[in-house]
């Protein structure tokens, strides 16, 4: 215990974290960790209570809880609360009465009630208003989220504005009223409609019921049931605020520029009036025995997967010290046991090894994707294969002495992020873990021996206590929709302000000036040679490197270079095979990557300085030597043709990609100039070592990021050959020509869905244009994008017409490109026919809110204000200004046009730039419940199979 002035704080000697703890009167508990480097802090306030608590008659209750607390209080958002409360006692009531009802005409007819009193309270509220003022004072990253055992709630703030911060908070937290409660209800159903078609969290909810067959985690959903969901109960949720919403139940987690006296006496002020009151224990109940694997099935349109579980004990429990080595010693994206012997023997498609750490019960697990032609049962018996290496001790034991050194690099890079020191904090709290613990354990894993690793897998990963899902590819017939209930249109208060908020708006801060970077004096251009140079940006925190060896050439020139690049990470060389050279690579604490993109491509060596040298040595070993092989590549180009029939099944890679492509290119894109199959079966493995050199020979550019002099790295490259003599200048790249859209026009996939996705695609100006630029932050932050912004307000707050809905103006990643603006709703077939004009209204005719516009104006010049770019991003930072004509960072020019703008230059901007746009509207859904002669009075209609818009 350390004492700062007269507050006694908790921290722990040697903390690299520097964390410390401060418990309020009222149990209220207050982490925080100090990092000066940029003047923001990145807050979570952490409830211990997540889906678990959730009342098995009303599971989802935790979740859709969170939804409410962003609604406001009898002050936030509460234009007359006098009026306002007997309405929404009124409606809850109503529910009550909803859930008792056993006939649907009945149930209909409370709802149609439900629906009118809504509206009529709605009329009360000033919409949107908590997230209104936290975008006020320039918070970013507003969000939240239910889980397991917790609710958290976040928020990225300016460090001048902890205060203002801590007042709203508190009274966020004060109580819950529980408002514009039928249209939110409304999201959660879109929500849980959302998760019908994500492989992903029907496996999970599979796996977990296997592994806690008598416990919450297994028997409840966090989303839950839809017979719940139908006929939730505002008493309950009430109730349950009540009950765990309480200060000895939460946490405030703070990291960033902050003084942690100064944060302790704002949480006394505005947190410490609250009473705590005693927490229902929770039980967990004992797990039955697992005697034999337990096998079940899910079914999906995504590409098939299995995944093995072992169940292990809480969080708490020093078993997760040697399971988190155990997962390196697995997978490392390396070395590992999965790494070599299936990944990099392509004996599978990809396999990992993963964790689920909670409060009671925790598992450790596999993943594997079949290759073409190979069974879930095939994959299956591969993964175990791994585990009986990893019980009978065959791995060596230089893999487990680099995945402590990697435990340790990970713990250097979370020290540069404010949000990886929070969720360190985070999860110390909910598990309710001593941070001393949980440092303790990285020094734990330094004694941990090879021979406890048998042992321990010998003991707890055996072959007949696991649990396993397939995740079939096929029709899920299980799938069931929660249909939309019949919703009137909320009205909305976009410039009436609550007392609180007229309040809370006229206090000040002291202002933090902006900085930005000077690139030309903080990166050092040094030529090489004709065609090569050096840029060089000095690491001023810790002993970690980077290098980039950047090619202006990609995809678009030489489709097979990403093949290529690719095939070089799975080669070695007459002095190390490919196993030798990951193992090495591991043991040293680097990183070696690739990749390729449409007009640029990279080859990376990352990781701890004291290893560049010898990591360099590796790298050019690997670049002028690599041993052909030609097994591996056919591997390669089997698992490319299948990967390419997986993406064909993504709904997100069908929408935004292959679709997205289609409307701005038509037929012949980026998007579909991939090698085709039979030319990737063509292919020789000579001709990709060939790319590769010749892809050297280019002229290019390399970036180091490190602490060592550039003339000592300049030396090193020579010393390696890795500066040729003479390079070749980079080819043009072919040129692909953007449509021009004169009318709306409907592009419709039918793909097997719950959902039906629409994304409006509209180009604008058809190269980069600074001045729109300028408008483009404040116009996304008032209009389209966040939980302010007009989009969500109008079709999520009004409508209740989507979960996930925004639209982007965004800006060319280089100047000869076009600027687009899109417009995304998710939502179910049946309410297209108010979806899409709602849309395409209010992007026409932009509702007008001087006072909204002026609050997002003065957000974004907070946020500039307090951003900082650090070292690490200098250079990128610089590239991307560079490919659209600055020479400096462009924010100044943002940061600087908005100090002196007004509402009505926003308003020009969206009649001169948005205003009159053609449209091509993407649909994609299940055709047979769409209605399509409504899309074909919006505009030509053209029906696209996936053979249209993905490569062959």
């Amino acid at each position: 215990m350390t004492t700062n002035d007269s507050i006694a704080v908790q921290t722990t000697p040697s903390d690299p974290f520097k964390v410390q703890e401060y418990t309020l009167s009222n149990g209220l508990k207050l982490l925080m960790s100090v990092q000066p480097y940029e003047p923001r802090i990145y807050t979570n306030i952490v409830v211990r209570a997540g889906s678990k608590q959730d009342p098995a008659d009303t599971t989802g209750l935790a979740h859709y809880m969170e939804h409410m607390l962003f609604k406001g209080t009898s002050q936030i958002g509460a234009l007359d609360w006098e009026k306002e409360y007997p309405l929404l006692e009124k409606i809850a009531d109503l529910y009550e009465q909803h859930r008792q009802a056993e006939h649907q005409e009945e149930r209909a007819r409370i709802y149609a009630e439900i629906d009118a009193v809504s509206g009529e309270a709605a009329k009360l509220v000033a919409a949107n208003e908590y997230d209104k003022l936290a975008s006020a004072i320039g918070a970013s990253n507003t969000n939240a989220y239910t889980w397991l055992d917790q609710t958290v709630y976040v928020n990225e703030i300016p460090c001048n504005e902890l205060e203002r911060w801590m007042m709203l908070e508190a009274e966020r937290f004060r109580m819950m009223a529980l408002r514009l409660f039928h249209t939110e209800l409304e999201t959660v159903y879109e929500e849980f409609n959302i998760s019908q078609d994500r492989d992903f969290r029907k496996a999970g909810n599979a796996l977990r019921a296997a592994l806690y067959p008598n416990h919450p985690y297994g028997t409840q959903t966090t989303l839950g049931s839809p017979e719940h969901l139908k006929k939730p109960s505002i008493r309950n949720i009430q109730a349950f605020f009540n009950t765990y919403y309480v200060p000895n139940n939460m946490a405030i987690v703070l990291a960033g520029d902050f003084d942690p006296d100064q944060a302790i006496l704002l949480a006394e002020k505005y947190f410490n009036h609250y009473a705590s009151k005693p927490i229902p224990p929770f039980v967990s109940p004992t797990p039955p025995p697992m005697t034999q694997p337990v096998r079940t099935e899910v079914f999906g349109m995504e590409a098939p997967y299995l995944q093995i579980g072992w169940r292990f004990g809480p969080a708490k429990a020093d078993t997760h010290v040697i399971l988190g080595l155990i997962r390196r010693i697995l997978h490392n994206q390396q070395a590992g046991l999965l790494d070599v012997n299936l990944n990099q023997q392509q004996r599978v498609l990809d396999s990992e090894a993963w964790s689920w750490i909670n409060a009671d019960l925790s598992a450790f697990g596999l993943y594997a994707q079949p290759r073409e032609g190979q069974s879930l049962e095939e994959a299956e018996n591969l993964l175990l294969e791994q585990i009986s290496l990893l019980r009978e001790g065959h791995f060596d034991e230089a893999l487990l002495e680099a995945a402590v050194k990697a435990t340790t690099l990970e713990e250097w890079k979370a020290l540069e992020s404010n949000s990886q020191r929070v969720a360190r904090m985070t999860f110390a709290f909910i598990n309710d873990i001593p941070w001393s613990q949980l440092l303790a354990r990285q020094q734990a894993l330094k004694a941990i021996s090879k021979a406890q690793i048998c042992s321990f897998a010998q003991q707890h990963l055996r072959e007949d206590n696991f649990a396993i899902v397939y995740k079939r590819q096929g029709q899920d017939t299980s799938v069931i929709k929660v249909d939309k209930p019949p919703i009137s249109p909320v009205s909305l208060n976009r410039d009436d302000h609550s007392g609180f908020a007229r309040q809370f708006l006229q206090i000040s801060a002291s202002p933090i000036h902006p900085l930005f970077p000077d690139f030309q004096a903080n990166i050092n251009d040094i030529p090489l040679n004709q065609g090569l140079s050096l840029h060089f940006v000095r690491n001023p925190a810790n002993p970690l490197f980077r290098i980039d060896f950047i090619f202006e050439t990609g995809k678009n020139s030489d489709p097979s270079l990403p093949i290529a690049l690719n095939y070089l990470l799975y080669l070695g060389t007459p002095t190390n095979s490919a196993a030798q050279l990951k193992l090495n690579l591991y043991r040293l604490g680097l990183t070696l990557d690739t990749a390729c993109y449409e007009e640029r491509a990279y080859i990376s060596l990352s990781g701890l300085e004291e290893s560049l040298q010898e990591g360099l040595r590796l790298l050019a070993d690997l670049l002028h030597s690599a041993r052909p092989d030609d097994t591996v590549l056919r591997n390669i180009i089997s698992d490319t043709i299948l990967n390419r029939q997986h993406a064909r099944n993504d709904k997100n890679t069908i929408l935004r990609d292959a679709m997205g492509a289609y409307a701005r290119f038509g037929p012949h894109s980026p998007f579909t100039a991939k090698i085709s199959a039979a030319a990737l079966k063509a292919l020789q493995p000579e001709q990709l070592i060939h790319s590769i050199h010749q892809l050297t020979a280019y002229e290019h550019q390399i970036y180091y990021y490190g602490q060592q002099d550039p003339n000592i790295i300049i030396r090193l490259l020579e010393q390696h050959n890795l500066i040729p003599d003479q390079l070749q200048p980079v080819p043009a790249p072919p040129i692909f020509p953007e449509l021009d859209t004169t009318e709306h026009q409907v592009l419709l996939v039918d793909f097997p869905m719950v959902q039906t996705d629409v994304m409006l695609v509209s180009k604008g100006t058809p190269t980069f244009n600074p001045e729109e630029l300028l408008y483009r932050d404040w116009y996304n932050e008032y209009f389209g994008y966040g939980l302010s912004s007009i989009v969500f307000q109008e079709i999520r707050e009004a409508r209740a017409l989507a979960y996930a809905t925004y639209a982007l103006y965004s800006t060319p990643v280089k100047k000869d490109k076009a600027q687009y603006l899109r417009a995304y709703v998710g939502t179910q077939p049946d309410k297209l026919h108010t979806a899409i004009p709602a849309m395409m209204n209010i992007i026409e005719d932009m509702p007008v809110s001087h006072t909204q516009m002026e609050q997002a104006r003065l957000s974004i010049i907070k946020k500039l204000s307090s951003e900082r770019i650090h070292p690490s991003k200098y250079y990128w930072s610089a590239r991307t200004g560079r490919d659209l004509g600055f020479e400096h960072d462009f924010r100044q020019d943002v940061y600087q046009h908005l100090l002196n703008a007004d509402s009505h230059h926003l308003m020009d901007f969206q009649l001169r730039y948005v205003k009159n746009r053609a449209y091509t509207l993407l649909v994609l859904g299940n055709r047979q419940h769409i209605d399509t002669p409504f899309l074909e009075k919006i505009g030509p209609m053209t029906t696209l199979t996936l053979d249209d818009i993905f490569p062959h």
